[in-house]
């Protein structure tokens, strides 16, 4: 989605990828921050990919193996009790146990990219999908829904997403950020002040009231 400060919205640039936990509580904690400093103000997202684990084979893998292999099955599950706790204290539902996959997060990216073309923001409804509702959003028809979901036709998001329209450009999105030596999410830019990681809304809210005062001050 194109952003301009001339229109008087706040400029949000969020680089995360939707397999992350702590990219969905970031989004969580910033949109609190934002409702404490900046309530009822016009906001403009633009979603940058970052793909933890983008050889992921395309059909994705089992998430409890994965998870295991990766951090060990104790740790694991020490992990997402974790983001249990933390999630709720966000109002979000971490239901891991309706995760069966780890997806390649390509064709949501995709889709998201999409969807900013047609001025929507649907990067927590993905999100959701796959933390609270445990769909795999590496799925095509999966992603179709969310975007009808969304208020897009569902019809022209399976076309898309079974075309290439877009690939290129979210190819090249996240070779930008990776040449930006962002190698790690979530991120967050506003305006020209930056927020690196899932800070505590305080922390985002003093960025917040700074971005605001540098913007006055211009």
């Amino acid at each position: 989605m194109t952003q301009k400060k001339e229109n008087g919205s706040l400029v949000i640039e969020v680089t995360s990828d939707f397999v992350c936990p702590w990219c969905f509580i970031g989004e969580a904690r910033l949109a609190r921050a934002l409702e404490e400093v900046a309530p009822g103000m016009a906001v403009e997202y633009r979603w940058r990919p970052y793909e933890l684990k983008p050889d992921q084979p395309k059909g994705g893998v089992d998430r409890q193996a994965y998870m295991a292999e990766r951090f060990g099955a104790e740790k694991a599950k020490e992990m997402d009790a974790r983001m249990r706790e933390l999630g709720a204290e966000e109002g979000i539902s971490f239901r891991h146990d309706l995760i069966k996959k780890s997806p390649n997060t390509r064709q949501a990216h995709r889709l998201n990219w999409w969807a900013a073309q047609e001025e929507k923001n649907i990067a927590p409804l993905i999100f959701k999908a796959y933390f609270s509702d445990g769909k795999d959003i590496g799925d095509d028809a999966v992603l179709a829904g969310i975007a009808a979901a969304a208020g897009l036709d569902e019809a022209k998001a399976r076309a898309f997403l079974s075309s290439d329209e877009g690939r290129d450009a979210v190819v090249r999105m996240e070779e930008k950020v990776r040449a930006e030596g962002i190698s790690s999410v979530p991120f967050f830019k506003v305006d020209s002040e930056e927020i690196r990681g899932a800070e505590t809304v305080e922390s985002m809210a003093e960025v917040l009231r700074l971005a605001l005062a540098l913007r006055r001050a211009a």
